[in-house]
């Protein structure tokens, strides 16, 4: 099989959809012997997404390609060219939430990591929220397979975008164990505090800082109830690059008068995180909705407790393994976060409970799952 993946739409290695695309890409040599790979990206990606193997060919753009809007056109219109072109025997979409085409000539398998245009308003611009709530669901209908990535957006495939059950196949997201992994928590501190500027004791939350939909007011506000009702050591620690609606994050830390308690990193590097994740005393998710949520995954993994939205998917990744609550609840927040950090026995549960829990998600499963279904697709059009 010669198989054609879209590398566009991947934030440039800073999102969840960057990291599905890293791992899937460089599994694909090693779990496909016998197939070559051909994928389509902008230059500037080449340094996130290449994979340098004989048999996986790089096709790169002049980054004004990827802008969105020109993507969203090159897709529909000349992405099928260059499949031709290139001799493609199926196509893979690994970021078929955000850009899809009309026709592709050839079996076509694409997944969609989540339909937050459904469930967080004003997500996006009225330009691109027209694109992704009316024209994106009738170009997920024409792909001949859909992954969801949980069950969760599934749900939102069948309901909203009209998709067959049939073409549905929910293949989780994995975890990286060679990089996540339980380490010596003070020697992980120590790193931390020598190369970022965070203390010792702190609150990890890993998102892009965006307003409304990753809930950080919430979160500082329910940050500062305990700040003024406790006395615990611990800052708040937000990692992640600026994004639409970060001078609300900004507002809040001035309002509740804690700019000394909440720390903003910034983007961190990935071969920074998995110290950062092993260093932090707990982890809090409180996105208002998920596709998967791969930083809670990956905070089980570095044996770091959990705490998480009770919406979208959260509830069927985090399983038993960590504690959930109402998102739009700051008394909840801050009451999870009180009982894990507050009570030993918890901590220790709920810190065993996560390992084992990460440990049923697989990359390797997810990308063999996925190249089966191509390969399904080429041998019933042969």
């Amino acid at each position: 099989m010669r198989l054609g993946i879209s590398a566009f739409a991947g934030d440039g290695g800073k999102s969840g959809i960057s990291q599905y695309m890293t791992n899937i890409f460089r599994r694909l040599p090693k779990l496909a012997p016998d197939d070559h790979f051909v994928l389509f990206m902008a230059d500037a990606d080449r340094e996130f997404f290449a994979v340098d193997h004989p048999r996986v060919k790089i096709v790169s753009y002049p980054n004004w390609v990827g802008h969105p809007a020109i993507s969203i056109f090159w897709h529909i219109f000349w992405f099928p060219l260059a499949l031709k072109w290139s001799a493609c025997d199926c196509v893979f979409m690994p970021a078929a939430n955000r850009r899809l085409a009309w026709w592709y000539g050839m079996p076509s398998v694409g997944t969609v990591h989540d339909m937050s245009q459904l469930h967080v308003p004003a997500k996006y611009d009225a330009l691109r929220m027209f694109y992704v709530m009316h024209v994106l669901p009738k170009l997920m209908r024409r792909l001949d397979r859909v992954v969801s990535i949980s069950e969760s957006t599934r749900r939102d495939l069948e309901d909203y975008a009209k998709v067959q059950p049939k073409r549905i196949h929910t293949i989780y997201n994995g975890v990286d164990e060679m990089r996540f992994f339980p380490m010596d928590r003070d020697v992980a501190k120590g790193k931390v505090t020598a190369e970022l500027p965070i203390p010792h004791d702190f609150i990890l939350y890993i998102s892009r800082l965006e307003h409304p939909g990753k809930n950080h007011v919430r979160l500082i506000e329910a940050f500062a109830q305990l700040k003024a009702r406790l006395d615990f050591p611990h800052k708040l620690v937000l990692v992640g690059g600026r994004w639409k609606g970060a001078e609300a994050i900004d507002d809040a830390v001035m309002r509740t008068g804690i700019q000394k308690d909440v720390i903003f990193p910034g983007f961190v590097p990935n071969e920074m995180l998995p110290t950062l994740y092993a260093a932090a005393d707990l982890f809090v998710f409180p996105s208002l909705f998920e596709g998967f949520g791969l930083p809670v995954i990956e905070a089980m993994a570095s044996g770091v407790p959990v705490c998480a939205s009770n919406s979208s998917s959260l509830p069927e990744i985090v399983g038993d393994a960590g504690l959930l609550f109402d998102p739009e609840s700051v008394d909840e927040i801050a009451e999870s976060i009180r009982r894990i950090l507050m009570d030993r026995d918890l901590w220790k549960t709920l810190n065993a409970r996560g390992l084992v829990q990460a440990g049923k998600f697989s990359w390797d499963v997810a990308t063999l799952s996925t190249l089966t279904l191509c390969r399904e697709l080429v041998l019933e059009s042969a």
